[in-house]
């Protein structure tokens, strides 16, 4: 029937759309969202360009993660890009506290109005002010859909080699590369890719993680949610009275309201069972709008629903973030609940340990033995934040609204862990039981002021560079770092003010110094007498 230039032609189209091109990349990045591209920025701030490839056109159109604490905002600020993330989200910004009622309007009738833009995150709360004393920042409020396109775009600046639309077909790996399969999703073209490592931020199924067999923890699936985003103007009805999340606590109805922009866009998160049977099929348009007026309280209320995603409630943890070349990170490496909002900031953080590390074996300071203590360091962070998360939900999924108040100290965002930095320092005071972050090894370097009215903190001269703080004169210091091959900024705290600062926030004394990571955690402190016996090389094997 057919003749014989038309099966030539066939395979001719065949073989283009298989032909396979090979480049190699330092990173390769599976995953674009709040994690993957933050592990690019983070990247390129070591001056190391990753590839970054993601199967979606586009980032996503869904609010899911709502937004950023204290130590995710330190790192934003330290890529310059704090203030516009704040900017992005803040119609979000007045909303927070949970609020409890058969409807969402009886609830709102039992509060008091409050002063308008009088508290826009929970450490400004009076008893909670000794704490945010602490950092150069305050937490913020940006929807995912809202975070992820100025992410993209700053990344891109960088000079980030961004692939939406772009996904992963097969991977493998030996002792010097992984090597990738990447298909063109438009066009169908393959390239295969070798890298010196990859990174999984591709969620929490993780294709990945999966293929890898690395195993999980944690208590498993906890409930099944369908998320409901949907337009309806209530700006009226919450002005004053603004909140986070509403639980509608009735029998028959079980679910929760969360706000997305205190204005028109909300999302409802109705609680479904598989286990009765129920399908997502069985939740269609109009049955949606009649549940979601039912649990506001309006029944006439115009609703447009913009997207339904059926989703799992879950407390999900690998044991392990590492195999061989490839890493986990975000929710691939631990599935939380989204109660303490810590998903997607443990996700940022996760990666902001791993890049400097990278950067650094990559650019041959540091063994390859540095990257074990990339799972050392923060599986057992997001182990804590996916179990506390599955605390805070009941028999039903619906949050515990006194753990919430319980542990906002905690939740607030203050990194108040110690990594397990396995390095002899010279001396280790002992820390006062008032103080969260002393200067000891493994805690977050402390914050001060160093020019309160230009607002420039400790922090600021990080930079993802080592930094040596050093209590008054620096020479002795500097001349041990100049026999030393790493590159290691020197700050000495020579004027009164600070000085006094520094000594009651670290208990250091004069000459004393405290060796600073890239990630902002203090690696060593010694006297001026250790000097010379700076462990640079110890802490980069």
């Amino acid at each position: 029937m057919y003749n014989r230039q038309f099966y030539v032609n066939i395979l001719r189209m065949t073989q283009s759309k298989q032909q396979v091109s090979v480049a190699h990349v330092p990173v390769l990045i599976i995953g674009g969202g709040i994690t993957g591209l933050c592990a690019a920025l983070f990247l390129l701030q070591q001056g190391i360009r990753p590839l970054l490839v993601e199967r979606h056109k586009g980032t996503s159109i869904h609010p899911r993660a709502r937004g950023f604490d204290i130590r995710t905002m330190e790192l934003f600020r330290e890529l310059g890009l704090g203030e516009v993330l704040r900017e992005a989200g803040k119609a979000l910004s007045p909303a927070w506290g949970v609020l409890r009622g058969v409807t969402v309007m009886a609830a709102l009738e039992k509060m008091v109005p409050r002063e308008e833009g009088r508290i826009v995150f929970p450490s400004q709360l009076n008893d909670l002010k000794s704490l945010a004393a602490l950092s150069p920042e305050i937490g913020a409020r940006c929807t995912q859909d809202l975070a992820e396109p100025v992410l993209r775009q700053a990344a891109t600046d960088r000079g980030a080699d961004l692939r939406f639309y772009t996904e992963l077909v097969s991977f493998s790996q030996d002792a010097q590369q992984v090597t990738a399969l990447l298909r063109d999703r438009t066009t169908g073209d393959t390239t295969t890719i070798t890298a010196d490592y990859m990174i999984a931020a591709d969620g929490a199924s993780s294709p990945v993680r999966e293929k890898l067999q690395l195993p999980l923890s944690g208590p498993g699936v906890l409930a099944h949610f369908l998320n409901i985003y949907f337009e309806a103007d209530m700006a009226a009805l919450v002005k004053d009275r603004e909140f986070s999340l509403c639980i509608i606590d009735r029998p028959g109805l079980t679910g929760f309201l969360t706000t997305i922009n205190n204005s028109d866009r909300w999302v409802y998160q109705l609680r479904y069972y598989p286990e009765k049977q129920e399908q997502v099929t069985d939740f269609q348009e109009r049955r949606l709008i009649g549940i979601i007026r039912e649990a506001i309280g309006l029944p006439e209320l115009p609703i447009r629903i913009l997207s339904v995603l059926p989703w799992e409630m879950a407390v999900k943890v690998a044991d392990t973030m590492q195999r061989g070349r490839i890493f986990l990170a975000g929710d691939a490496a631990h599935v939380m609940t989204p109660y303490g909002g810590k998903g997607a900031n443990t996700g940022i953080q996760d990666v902001q340990n791993l890049s400097w590390k990278l950067a650094a074996v990559l650019r041959r300071q540091a063994a390859p033995s540095l990257l074990d203590s990339y799972t050392s360091e923060r599986q057992p962070v997001g182990l804590f934040n996916a179990l506390r998360s599955g605390t805070m939900a009941d028999e039903q999924g619906m949050l515990k609204d006194k753990e919430i108040m319980q542990n906002v100290r905690a939740l607030i965002g203050l990194p108040d862990y110690q990594y397990p930095i396995h390095v002899a320092s010279g001396y280790c005071p002992e820390k006062p039981e008032d103080r969260m972050l002393y200067g000891l090894p493994g805690t977050r370097v402390p914050h001060i002021w160093l020019d309160e009215a230009c607002r420039v903190s400790t922090l600021d001269l990080l930079k993802g560079n080592f930094v040596l703080f050093v209590h008054g004169k620096a020479d002795r210091w500097k001349t041990a770092l100049a026999d030393k091959k790493e590159e290691v900024a020197v700050y000495a705290f020579e004027e009164a003010a600070t000085i006094e600062q520094w000594q009651e926030h670290t208990g250091t004394r004069e000459g004393d110094a405290l060796l600073v990571r890239p990630d902002g955690f203090v690696a060593w402190r010694g006297r001026e007498s250790q000097a010379a016996g700076i462990p640079i090389q110890e802490l980069l094997s």
